[in-house]
């Protein structure tokens, strides 16, 4: 869910209250996050 959607659920009048207590990446979401941001550094593209 996009954290603004989650914001407007929750009634959050800052994105920084709904990132502090709902945001969390598992080990695996970091892990795929660094192997695409690698990758797309080393596109010429």
């Amino acid at each position: 869910m996009h954290p603004k959607v989650a914001q407007g659920i929750l009634r959050h009048s800052q994105i920084a209250m709904t990132m502090e207590v709902y945001a969390e990446a598992s080990k695996e979401q970091v892990r795929a996050a660094v192997v695409k941001l690698s990758a797309a550094m080393r596109d010429d593209g």
